[in-house]
């Protein structure tokens, strides 16, 4: 029987040799289900209408950006560190989710087959693809990025259409499959990755499949079609967005692997 006398009263468990058994759990992983509630609780956020084909998406946006990658530029070591490019809208999204939201899946394709988008930041192409019937995957790699990915499909009620995963170009998991239909907007402005993302998506597209990529005009970007040659077959178009910028000049290409 225990002795009554070796007990401390007014411990509490916490404190105690319990305290291993009664931890709090873990955080969900990022992109996890609740993230809206979750980035509620962190950020100040304001609420972005995108019309896209007859559809109005809402993107949960930060309220004050700048603050934001100021907090990851002094987090990241200042000029090294890697800068939030997602947490912006870019024109080239824009289009991107126009050609998205039509997209319909190639001719003897498993209607069920999901799209996937690389480097979804806030995730318009996949939400506008999702929107008009079909499934999705969108991947990132930055924690947040995935959070407010997650977000805008729990805004959208999106989540019996959208998946929302983790994805290291330089080390993606096996089991992440092979598709037909690929989206990517503004994921070319780092050179450094050119030789992983080539090899990703030469691994992830499927035999016929299609990648989309916009992206604004930036003269270094050559070099990664200049990795895709032989591989790929390119066609290129050109779209003009007009915002309170003035209009801004984006470039789509779709490459196709060849059967």
């Amino acid at each position: 029987m225990e002795n009554i006398n070796n007990i401390t009263h007014g411990q509490t468990i916490a404190e105690g040799p319990l305290a291993a058994s009664v931890a709090a759990p873990p955080p969900p992983p990022p992109g996890s289900p609740g993230a809206l509630e979750r980035l509620r609780g962190r950020f100040a956020l304001q609420e972005t209408q995108a019309k896209i084909a007859g559809k109005t998406l809402i993107l949960p946006e930060l309220a004050d950006p700048q603050a934001y990658i100021k907090s990851c530029l002094e987090a990241g070591g200042g000029a090294k560190a890697e800068l939030p490019y997602w947490t912006k809208l870019w024109p080239a999204a824009m289009v991107l989710a126009g050609l998205a939201a039509s997209l319909p899946p190639p001719p003897g394709v498993d209607p069920q087959e999901p799209l996937l988008e690389l480097g979804a930041g806030l995730g318009l192409p996949g939400l506008a693809a999702a929107a008009h019937g079909r499934r999705v995957v969108l991947t990132d790699h930055h924690p947040d990025a995935l959070e407010f990915a997650r977000a805008a499909v729990e805004l959208n009620s999106l989540e019996q259409m959208v998946e929302v995963r983790f994805l290291d170009w330089t080390a993606p998991d096996p089991d992440l499959g092979a598709y037909h239909s690929i989206l990517g907007a503004e994921i070319l402005y780092n050179r450094a990755l050119y030789p992983p993302l080539a090899a990703l998506i030469s691994e992830l597209t499927a035999p016929g499949g299609t990648v989309f990529i916009s992206h604004q005009e930036r003269p270094f970007m050559i070099s990664f079609f200049g990795m895709m040659h032989g591989r790929f077959q390119m066609r290129s178009t050109q779209r003009g967005v007009r915002d309170d910028d003035g209009e801004t000049r984006v470039l789509l290409h779709a490459l196709q692997r060849p059967l």
